[in-house]
C-alpha cells in the first residue's frame, strides 16, 4: 500500500500528466501539403514548437513567405472539452498561406519565427498552366480605372481577419451560380491588343444573364458593398464576405444588392443579382476568394472541403 505522501504526490503527478498530455499530443507543427501549384493555399497547424527542451507557443510565432509574415489564429476543435476545461483545451492553432499565378515556382523556404528561434521548411510551387486570353473593351469601358475610394475600400476589405472560422470545412462551397463558366481563374489577359502587366484574372467568371440570383457559398459576413454611382467604376456594384480567419469572398459586377453592409448570410442566401456594372464586357457574376489579403483559386473551394 502507498504511503499518504506518496499517494499524494501520485495524484499530483498524474494531475500533471493529464493536464499538459494535450500539449504533447499536438506538439508537432503540420504543415499539408507541402507541394502547391499556384492558387492553391497551404494549411499549417499544432499548438506549439519544441526548440530544444523548451517550446513556443504557436499564437507567439509567425510564418514568413514571399516578404510576408503571418499570423495564426487559435481554432477551437473540441467545443465540448473546450466549454469544460474554461477554453485551456480543445484548440490548436493555424494559418494558411496563399500561393497566386504570381507566385514564383521551385522550392520555396517557408519560415516560423518564433521567439525562441526560427525553423526553416520547403515549399515547392508548381506551375499552375494559366493560358492567355484577349479581351476587346469598347472606348468607354477602356477608359475607366479604379478610384482612390475603391481601390482603397476592396483593399481594407480583403485584409480583413477574423478569429474564428465561419466556413463549414466538411464539404466544398455552393456555387454562387449555377451559369457555365466563362473565364477561369489564373488567365493572363491582353485588352485591345496590350498584355496586362503583373495581372492575372482574379477569380471564376459565371457567363449568367441580368437579374440571375447570386447566392452565398458558405456562412460569413458581409463587410462591403461597393457601389457603382459611389466611385466603384471598376468593380462596379459589389460585395464582399469576410469568412473568418482571413478568408474573404467577393462578388463583382452586380445589378442589385439583396443584403445589407454587416449582415450575417447563410449557405444559399441569396445576396444580388447578377449584372454588368463596372468593367465588364457583357452581364456575368465575377467570384473571387482571398486569403490572407491574396487571391487564390475559387475552383478550389468549390470542388474540395477547405479546412
Amino acid at each position: 500500500m502507498l504511503k499518504k505522501t506518496n499517494f499524494s504526490l501520485f495524484l499530483f503527478l498524474l494531475l500533471i500528466i493529464n493536464l499538459f498530455l494535450p500539449l504533447v499530443a499536438q506538439a508537432a507543427l503540420w504543415i499539408n501539403p507541402l507541394v502547391v501549384k499556384q492558387g492553391e493555399i497551404v494549411l499549417i497547424k499544432g499548438l506549439y514548437y519544441n526548440f530544444g527542451n523548451a517550446y513556443s507557443m504557436l499564437a507567439d510565432c509567425q510564418i514568413s513567405f514571399q516578404g510576408k509574415n503571418y499570423l495564426f489564429a487559435r481554432e477551437i476543435v473540441d467545443f465540448q472539452g473546450f466549454e469544460s476545461s474554461g477554453g485551456t483545451y480543445g484548440f490548436q492553432y493555424t494559418t494558411r498561406i496563399p500561393t497566386t499565378p504570381l507566385t514564383k515556382l521551385g522550392d520555396l523556404p517557408l519560415t516560423l519565427k518564433c521567439p525562441l528561434g526560427e525553423e526553416k521548411f520547403n515549399l515547392k510551387v508548381l506551375s499552375g498552366n494559366f493560358p492567355v486570353q484577349n479581351i476587346v473593351l469598347t472606348s468607354s469601358k477602356n477608359s475607366l480605372s479604379a478610384t482612390e475610394k475603391e481601390t482603397n475600400a476592396v483593399k481594407n476589405a480583403i485584409n480583413t481577419f477574423t478569429p474564428f472560422k465561419l466556413w463549414d470545412s466538411t464539404k466544398p462551397w455552393l456555387a454562387p451560380n449555377k451559369a457555365r463558366l466563362s473565364s477561369l481563374y489564373g488567365l493572363r489577359r491582353t485588352y485591345n491588343g496590350v498584355l496586362a502587366q503583373n495581372y492575372f484574372h482574379k477569380g471564376l467568371d459565371f457567363a449568367a444573364f441580368t437579374g440571375n440570383p447570386i447566392t452565398s457559398p458558405a456562412k460569413g459576413k458581409v463587410i462591403l458593398l461597393g457601389k457603382e454611382k459611389e466611385g466603384f467604376a471598376v468593380h462596379g456594384n459589389c460585395l464582399l464576405i469576410d469568412h473568418g480567419q482571413g478568408v474573404i469572398s467577393g462578388y463583382l459586377h452586380l445589378s442589385e444588392f439583396n443584403v445589407a453592409e454587416g449582415e450575417m448570410v447563410e449557405p444559399g442566401q441569396v445576396l444580388g443579382k447578377v449584372g454588368e456594372s463596372g468593367i465588364a464586357t457583357g452581364p456575368h457574376l465575377h467570384f473571387g476568394v482571398y486569403v490572407n489579403g491574396e487571391n487564390v483559386n475559387p475552383d478550389n473551394w468549390l470542388k474540395f472541403a477547405i479546412p
